[in-house]
C-alpha cells in the first residue's frame, strides 16, 4: 500500500521523534532499562511499518531458468566427466 508524500513525511517525523525519545531514555535511564527497551521496540515497529508502506519493492523481471538447464551448463563449463 502506497501513501501520499505528506503521509510519508509525517511518518518520517514520527520515526525521528521516537528515535530522539529512545536516545533520551537511554541517557537518562540507561540502555537496559525497560523504558528504553520498550521505546526501541516501538521504533522497530514504526520502521517496519514504514518499509512495508512506503518502500517500493525491487521488481526485476527475469525469465525463469529450468534447473536442468542450469545444471547442464555448470557441468559443461567445468568439464565434468558426466557432461553431455
Amino acid at each position: 500500500m502506497h501513501r501520499s508524500r505528506k503521509e510519508k513525511a509525517l511518518f518520517l517525523k514520527k520515526i525521528q521523534e521516537k528515535r530522539e525519545k529512545m536516545c533520551l531514555f537511554g541517557k537518562i535511564y540507561g540502555l537496559n532499562s525497560s523504558k528504553t527497551i520498550q521505546c526501541s521496540q516501538e521504533l522497530d515497529h514504526l520502521l517496519n511499518e514504514y518499509y512495508q508502506n512506503f518502500q517500493t519493492p525491487n521488481k526485476k523481471k527475469s525469465l525463469p531458468t529450468h534447473r536442468v538447464a542450469v545444471t547442464n551448463s555448470y557441468v559443461r563449463k567445468y568439464s565434468l566427466p558426466y557432461a553431455k
